[in-house]
């Protein structure tokens, strides 16, 4: 039923959007697209893939294969399609603690990390693209408190610096005895997972800044297709434009962030881009979303555990490689 609400929001976003823009501007934008920049950007979506599983072997100390690794990214991507604010990605902590042995606990500490990677590298490109929109634009340094400011906390999440285990025992004191159970217990894991990733700093911190380099990817897919659509987006005005326009679609009430996530492009490309060429990118921004849904569709079921298979040899990160003594 949520589901079918998301859907109705959506589309009476996208049909207010599209009375108050040109719809023969959106097919001739769509005509005149660079075919060569577009096909860039659609396909940006592989090494994207690539690049994100090889990080999640990196995470779970490369317990994981990189084949298996990629086929869970792809099969998170589908379940985020129909699952509000990206929980698809909570089948990653399923097939952790199912099939490689690691206790539930730690693995949702697991993901929960990779999310936080996932949204701090975020939040750093918009950073340092709010900076630089704000020196010809200074009404759009607004945004930067917002944005500055979640980066920053959840830089000190990352950090082992015991912020979130605190917060949570503490808080866990004010509520009902089942939910202060879960909030000690879950701050007991992350704090674990936390010593257990930054044992060695080096990897710990080649992962975020893999991180990074994987969310400028992200955002650089945005500046291929807005080149596709001649627009001649800066590329730093593209990551603050592109961090505000992802941010406003993870909102829960759209359908994949369908509506929201167009008319904040339509918005904040307006100085580059006509308002029929940013809502074919606001078209295209959903594309990426839709193609790795589509590939991860056939693992969907195995990683759900629907499918049931044998363990692959080697296993993973066994609870038995948890324990310390």
């Amino acid at each position: 039923m949520r589901k079918i609400a998301g859907l109705l929001v959506s589309a009476a976003l996208l049909a207010l959007l599209y009375a108050f823009i040109d719809v023969n501007g959106l097919w001739r934008a769509a005509r005149a697209a660079d075919p060569w920049w577009l096909a860039a950007g659609i396909l940006f979506f592989i090494p994207l893939t690539l690049l994100t599983a090889w990080r999640f072997t990196l995470v779970v100390i490369g317990r994981i294969g990189f084949v298996e690794a990629n086929r869970l990214i792809l099969a998170a991507s589908t379940l985020n399609m129909f699952l509000p604010s990206k929980l698809g990605d909570l089948a990653k902590a399923h097939v952790l603690s199912r099939r490689h042995g690691t206790s539930p606990s730690i693995a949702f500490a697991i993901v929960v990390l990779e999310k936080s990677l996932d949204m701090m590298s975020l939040l750093a490109w918009g950073v340092f693209g709010l900076v630089v929109v704000g020196i010809g634009r200074p009404a759009m340094l607004w945004f930067l408190v917002p944005v500055a400011g979640l980066c920053a906390l959840l830089v000190l999440l990352i950090l082992p610096l015991r912020i979130l285990p605190f917060f949570l025992s503490n808080f866990g004191r004010l509520l009902p005895g089942r939910l202060a159970g879960a909030l000690s217990a879950f701050a007991g894991s992350w704090q674990e997972m936390s010593e257990w990733f930054w044992a060695t700093p080096v990897r710990a911190l080649g992962v975020i800044l893999l991180s990074v380099l994987i969310w400028g990817a992200h955002l650089l897919q945005f500046w291929l297709f807005s080149q596709a659509l001649n627009g001649h987006v800066p590329v730093l005005e593209n990551a603050a434009f592109a961090t505000l326009s992802i941010l406003v679609g993870l909102l829960p009430f759209t359908f994949a962030g369908i509506g929201t996530r167009d008319a904040a492009i339509v918005y904040f490309y307006a100085p580059y881009l006509s308002a029929g060429a940013a809502a074919v990118l606001g078209i295209l921004a959903t594309l990426r979303y839709v193609l790795p849904a589509i590939a991860g569709a056939p693992f969907v079921a195995d990683f759900l555990g629907l499918v049931r298979r044998p363990d692959p040899a080697g296993g993973g990160l066994r609870r038995s490689q948890e324990r310390k003594n």
